[in-house]
């Protein structure tokens, strides 16, 4: 049992110190302009994923799904986050310049639920490039709950829009 009990200890403290020591001898890749790891990717999700699970509170959206509300969203995103995020007509060259890179919501939708779009927008994904909406730019005005509302909301129905609201999405903007 105690050569159990070292061997497993051994084990537990050897792989994190492996990791700080990679680290400290500058080992792993730390260039914006190169595609992170697969596990990298999949350990940032499981733990972005997991943070907001725990912290946004559960949030009921008080903003009706209507054309209007949606078209709302829609221009707002399109003001406000397609030059990271993208839309239709093109995907954000400059998202793809972050590290890690912008999800690009017109290829593939967000699949978290509203309470925690809402949380993600308000608050920012730190080391993301995903600033806060609750007054940290624009000149320290917050954007609005009900903004942050509507682009959620249009953003959760992307894949289910009215015919009216997915035409005028999929319509190129004008120059």
């Amino acid at each position: 049992m105690r050569k159990f009990v070292l061997g497993f200890s051994v084990g537990v403290l050897t792989f994190p110190a492996g990791f700080v020591l990679l680290a400290w001898l500058g080992l792993f890749p730390a260039l914006a302009n190169a595609d992170p790891p697969r596990w990298e990717k999949a350990f940032a999700q499981m733990a972005l994923s997991a943070y907001v699970s725990r912290r946004a509170p559960h949030l009921s959206n008080p903003v009706a799904a209507t054309d209007e509300n949606l078209l709302a969203g829609m221009k707002i995103f399109r003001d406000a986050c397609a030059g990271c995020h993208g839309d239709p007509s093109a995907t954000s060259d400059y998202g793809a310049s972050f590290y890690p890179h912008v999800p690009q919501f017109a290829v593939s939708s967000p699949r978290k639920p509203d309470w925690q779009l809402f949380w993600i927008v308000r608050n920012g994904v730190r080391y993301s490039g995903m600033s806060a909406w609750d007054g940290q730019w624009h000149n320290d005005k917050a954007v609005s709950d009900d903004h942050i509302w509507k682009v959620v909301t249009f953003l959760s129905r992307l894949d289910s829009l009215p015919p009216t609201v997915n035409a005028e999405w999929h319509k190129k903007p004008q120059p």
